[in-house]
């Protein structure tokens, strides 16, 4: 009959591995994602009882060689029973440690991206990701930013309200103040002008004088700063730089525009193939700003070496400050 000590061992070492089992769902502070931290934190506590294992079996059979290198034949082994039930039940503890550990952070939907489980907070923002040899291509749709700065805009189709004319050029009429609003896509609601060079349908610029307050209708602008910009039902797109922002839920919808390639972010713990006619799915949360480099890590050609990118995580602020600028640049 086994020893009650030993029993209670036993008991408090299966109570200490389950334990640990329940520490990855929570190990995600600290690490760039919640999806490292979950795959991290469970690499950690598999580690944890692997290594002891590893020396206690190791140990075994370095004592057994040699204490019995020099015994000339070998004796029949007995029957301990203790010993085996000993090493079953703690196979059995072993073996439930490892099964509740992985299925908390397979279940976990910042890993399992197909899991139907709830994701906790605010739903997640969606970016469709392309890849097209040899290069990855990102889409934000239904982009709204209140608010917005940018510099060096070019624009089209736009109508100016109350700007002043600074100045008559050849290349165009200078203004600064007023408001600027879109007549082509309505994305961009209104934006207070800083400043700008009206380039085309104004008329004769020569008919404007310096000081004066002008109204314009479906023109083009270049070289114009902005703040206060209100853009709302836009789309963003950008190529080999996947921009996120820290502490939101991200869903990235990957799939591929000609053959195989695959999604891999190796610091954000994020990997996943990227197959023609076929979108998978990634939802994390980053939880640290910063850069983090982007591979393919499915071999496709001669060009598989350079498919690298940047996904740059950054604050809300920085973040919306990026779309605006992007889809501002894409406008000339």
């Amino acid at each position: 009959m086994i020893n009650r000590k030993r029993v209670g061992a036993m008991a408090l070492y299966g109570a200490t591995l389950l334990l640990m089992a329940v520490e990855p769902a929570a190990a995600q502070s600290g690490y760039a994602s919640t999806t490292e931290g979950a795959i991290r934190g469970l690499n950690s506590n598999l580690i944890y009882v692997a290594v002891p294992i590893t020396i206690l079996v190791e140990g075994i059979l370095i004592y057994t060689v040699w204490k019995y290198s020099k015994t000339d034949e070998a004796k029949p082994t007995q029957e301990n029973r203790r010993l085996e039930i000993t090493w079953t039940v703690a196979t059995a503890v072993i073996l439930l440690f490892v099964g509740v550990a992985s299925y908390q952070v397979l279940g976990n939907p910042y890993v399992a991206a197909e899991s139907q489980a709830e994701i906790p907070g605010e739903a997640a923002e969606e970016i469709e990701v392309y890849g097209q040899k040899y290069n990855w291509n990102f889409v934000y749709r239904n982009v709204s930013v209140d608010g917005a700065s940018a510099t060096d805009v070019s624009m089209t189709n736009v109508s100016i309200e109350g700007a002043t004319v600074e100045n008559v050029t050849d290349e165009g009429i200078v203004i600064s103040g007023g408001s600027v609003s879109s007549a082509g896509d309505g994305a961009l609601d209104s934006a207070s002008l800083v400043n700008g060079t009206v380039t085309a349908g104004a008329g004769n610029p020569s008919q404007y004088e310096t000081g004066e307050q002008v109204r314009f209708t479906d023109v083009s602008v270049s070289g114009a700063a902005i703040e206060g910009a209100s853009i709302t039902d836009a789309t963003v797109k950008s190529t080999n730089t996947l921009v996120m922002p820290k502490g939101q839920n991200i869903r990235l919808n990957i799939t591929s525009r000609d053959w195989l390639h695959a999604f891999h972010v190796p610091d954000l713990g994020l990997k996943q193939d990227a197959l023609p006619g076929q979108s998978n799915s990634i939802v994390t949360r980053p939880t640290k700003t910063g850069e983090y480099q982007l591979y393919c890590a499915e071999y496709c050609g001669v060009g598989h070496s350079g498919m690298l990118g940047t996904v740059e995580v950054r604050s809300q602020s920085n973040y919306d400050s990026w779309l605006a600028q992007t889809w501002f640049s894409a406008q000339g």
